[in-house]
């Protein structure tokens, strides 16, 4: 079994001081020519990272195209200054982000604090539910939530409440993915592929 880096809970503000997130870290042992991409994640809970990190050691050891380096941060490790410093210097150099279920107000503050820097630099930003200033650092192709919500289009309408009443937010958030693929046909084909993905990676 693999190690997930998380030794359980300490103390009594939920606070993982027995956590490493270098034991969630996988390298490819020899890129030898294959684009290499760099994914950061950050989650709430560790139970699914062995998966994850037997999935991208698979894909290391077998495609002779693209190989991964991946490392991920569980959402409570980023009060210690030493990992949120370690985070953002990931960032730097990362090619993907992925965050989930980020609704704690001050850890959503020190996301956004790392992301948005280096957002445009990336290839993709994949936010699944969060809070609405997390949401916002969604990318992916020419989508980009952040300019859904200047917009006044129904999304940007829905952004702009969402900022305002963070209490429905997850629900409303339900509603627009079930209800975004209806629109899909009037944004450019460009656009429309991408916030096509976009709605698929949250409805997976």
């Amino acid at each position: 079994m693999l190690d997930d880096g998380f030794d359980g809970p300490s103390g009594n503000k939920g606070l993982f001081t027995s956590t490493n997130p270098e034991l969630r870290r996988v390298v490819p042992d020899n890129v030898a020519g294959r684009v290499k991409v760099k994914v950061v994640y950050t989650v709430l809970e560790a139970q699914y990272q062995s998966a994850l990190s037997a999935a991208v050691k698979a894909i290391n050891a077998s495609n002779k195209t693209v190989c991964f380096e991946i490392v991920g941060y569980l959402l409570e490790e980023l009060r210690d200054p030493d990992n949120f410093a370690s985070f953002k210097e990931d960032l730097a150099s990362a090619n993907v982000f992925i965050g989930s279920l980020i609704f704690i107000e001050e850890l959503a503050e020190k996301i956004v604090e790392a992301v948005a820097p280096v957002r445009e630099r990336m290839d993709a930003c994949v936010i699944f539910p969060s809070m609405p200033a997390v949401m916002k650092l969604n990318k992916l192709g020419t989508f980009s939530m952040a300019q859904l919500g200047q917009s006044k289009s129904m999304i940007g309408e829905f952004i702009k409440s969402a900022r305002k009443n963070n209490d429905n937010f997850e629900e409303g958030l339900l509603k627009l993915v079930r209800t975004l693929p209806k629109v899909l046909k009037y944004l450019p084909s460009d656009k429309a592929q991408d916030a096509r993905n976009f709605v698929q990676s949250l409805q997976a």
